[in-house]
């Protein structure tokens, strides 16, 4: 894995220092490490980020964006109108893995990296609903549909609505570090999929397409594939 500086990211994506740190901040570059005040960036995820700036065509809105990947996962997504998911439908039968994914980043309205006390922050029950590798940890059956082990996975991802965020910063002492192994995706809508303490299959597939881990990565990338591959 190739780390790079804010300085070479910011000349690789033709933006300011400051956009580079923004782009951390929102999970659309992953911070790999800190070096005294400096930040260490995965270089992968510069690249992506800067060919995800050459695509056509904005990301969804949230609630868009929660619409398409609950239907992909063969649930129902009852807050937008029939026509509205029709087409939905029509988009994501001529797409590709990697173009979900980028229509779907915005499916969160920002991304919190924190670091924290370590305890058991998601599971039935806990405000934060659990997406990309604590889903795996929460769910044994979604770990075996990924082809992934449970339990050995550092850090937590996970989604909260914007209303518990302070509470849950409170209650595990999270402080902010972009360099931290706590992921909070917040969302502003409590009727979007997060129920029964995890997000459906397609959003834990996108979250892992976003990760560090090849293996990880390569096995969202599978799995939103043969969701699109189901719709016909």
């Amino acid at each position: 894995m190739g780390e790079m500086s804010v300085v070479d990211a910011a000349t690789a994506l033709g933006v300011s220092r400051r956009q580079v740190e923004r782009l951390a901040q929102a999970g659309d570059v992953a911070v790999v490490r800190r070096v005294g005040r400096a930040l260490l960036l995965d270089a992968s995820s510069v690249h992506r980020c800067a060919q995800m700036s050459r695509r056509r065509g904005r990301p969804w809105r949230e609630q868009t964006a929660w619409a398409a990947l609950t239907i992909l996962s063969g649930l129902r997504a009852d807050w937008i109108s029939s026509a509205h998911r029709d087409r939905l439908l029509e988009r994501l039968r001529s797409s590709t893995p990697d173009a979900v994914a980028y229509l779907a980043r915005r499916r969160s309205t920002s991304i919190l990296r924190m670091r924290g006390w370590g305890v058991e922050m998601t599971g039935p029950g806990s405000v934060l609903v659990a997406g990309g590798i604590s889903a795996l940890d929460t769910d044994p059956q979604m770990a075996a549909r990924f082809g992934l082990t449970t339990g050995h996975h550092s850090g937590v991802d996970g989604y909260v609505l914007d209303a518990h965020v302070e509470a849950l910063v409170d209650a595990y002492g999270l402080v902010p570090d972009l360099a931290g192994d706590v992921t909070l995706r917040v969302v502003s809508d409590s009727h979007l999929a997060l129920t029964d303490g995890v997000v459906p299959v397609a959003v834990v597939a996108v979250d892992l397409m976003d990760s560090l881990n090849t293996r990880e990565r390569g096995a969202g990338t599978r799995i939103l594939q043969e969701l699109l591959d189901a719709l016909g």
